[in-house]
């Protein structure tokens, strides 16, 4: 007999959650409009290029350890690894994302065992744009999981593929802030001279966006030295350089920034889909199940200082063909980035996941994940991040639902 969905759910996420989230926004929107915004007439939404190539992989670590007044020494740990491509053309986007997880911990009773869990996750999607670049576009997803938690017996792969149609277009706009962080010091330092048009900026960010096809004709060797040059031309050509030239000045300057400074990601547009999915395995053994889904992301710059990045989705399986006899699973990844300086970001992430149980003798699950912390770039390839998380887990009537809070340090190795 097809069950209902349980409408109890609904009613507890709207009263337990819906004041935190409700806060939270309202706080980080008064944060934005209090704050000034660029004197600048080019506003980074003005990068309309889809032309793009990025890729970045971190490795984090966090440790703590504790001896004195107990029976052995205490530690606990998390280990991370994150990687991130994007490849985007006029009719193509491309990106994958993988992020390899460890919590180890040992406590300090005699009793007390060393604890580890794994978790490895791995996304890709494919998306063909069908006419205009910024409409309709059909995709393919690969969603890939591997996990093992210590006592759990739900540790076989995960694997889900799916396929969709959607519409609209994100488009990554960083060459543009980088560009104007690179005039802006040039023009620092009286090697630009005179009113910068909007113009320049957006050719200015062309060149710095096509690194990869510099690399790829002159070699990873000799390729900075063409680069260079062609963003020379652009400013000379606009009769805005002092002397004619960048000179040894201006090229070090610039390399400084494009090469030696990380730059907070820039993202704006939004784009929506709807897919089908065929889940080819989950965590607890399950298999050969068809399953649909929407979802929504919206990304948008604030200034030059703030980044918004959203996205909400929904998930289900059909039962049999049937839709409403499975959970029902929403999640929202919300996140709010503000460029303090060159060298500091403060980025805050909320991630929520709720999931509505069709079956009415079993609970609904909320998750809040929030986690708020300062990133200082020390080098090119080494960061630290010190920061406050929070996490909450509300399950039914299970009494240890109290909110976890974690003050953390930690350091991350840039790969590439």
């Amino acid at each position: 007999m097809k069950t209902e969905v349980k409408k109890g759910g609904t009613e507890k996420m709207k009263s337990k959650m819906g004041k935190i989230k409700v806060n939270f926004i309202g706080l980080l929107v008064c944060m934005i409009t209090s704050l000034p915004v660029s004197a600048l007439a080019i506003e980074l939404t003005d990068y309309l290029d889809p032309n793009y190539k990025y890729q970045d992989a971190e490795l984090g670590l966090q440790f703590n350890m504790s001896d004195g007044n107990q029976d052995q020494v205490s530690y606990n740990g998390i280990g991370s690894l994150v990687y991130d491509m994007e490849y985007s053309t006029l009719p193509l986007k491309w990106d994958a994302n993988i992020k390899a997880n460890t919590d180890f911990s040992r406590g300090g009773d005699e009793n007390d065992s060393s604890r580890k869990n794994l978790y490895i996750d791995g996304d890709t999607t494919v998306k063909k744009y069908l006419g205009d670049y910024t409409g309709a576009f059909v995709y393919g997803g690969l969603i890939l999981g591997v996990r093992d938690l210590e006592g759990s017996e739900d540790n076989d792969p995960y694997s889900k593929i799916s396929a969709g149609l959607g519409y609209g277009r994100i488009t990554v706009a960083t060459p543009l802030m980088e560009a104007i962080r690179c005039i802006e010091d040039l023009t620092k330092y009286g090697l630009i001279t005179g009113e910068v048009k909007d113009e320049v900026y957006l050719k200015f960010a062309d060149i710095i966006a096509k690194e990869s096809e510099y690399k790829s004709r002159y070699g990873k060797r000799e390729y900075e030295k063409y680069w260079y040059e062609d963003m020379e031309i652009v400013l000379k050509e606009a009769g805005i350089l002092r002397n004619e030239t960048l000179g040894a000045l201006g090229i070090i300057r610039i390399q400084d920034i494009l090469t030696d400074e990380r730059v907070l990601k820039r993202k704006h547009g939004w784009e929506a889909g709807v897919q089908l999915d065929y889940l080819i395995s989950d965590y607890s053994g399950n298999d050969d199940d068809p399953g649909m889904g929407i979802y929504y992301e919206y990304a948008k710059p604030f200034g030059l200082k703030w980044q918004l990045i959203d996205k909400v989705s929904y998930s289900t399986i059909l039962v049999d063909g049937e839709f409403g006899d499975a959970a029902h699973k929403i999640t929202n990844s919300f996140e709010l980035n503000y460029e303090i300086g060159d060298k500091i970001d403060w980025e805050n992430i909320w991630n929520l996941d709720i999931i509505w149980e069709s079956d009415s003798d079993a609970d609904d699950t909320y998750l809040n994940f929030i986690d708020t912390g300062l990133r200082f770039y020390l080098s090119n390839s080494i960061d630290a991040k010190a920061g406050l998380q929070f996490s909450h887990k509300d399950q039914g009537d299970n009494p240890d639902d109290k909110v976890d809070s974690k003050l953390y340090f930690e350091i991350i190795y840039t790969i590439f």
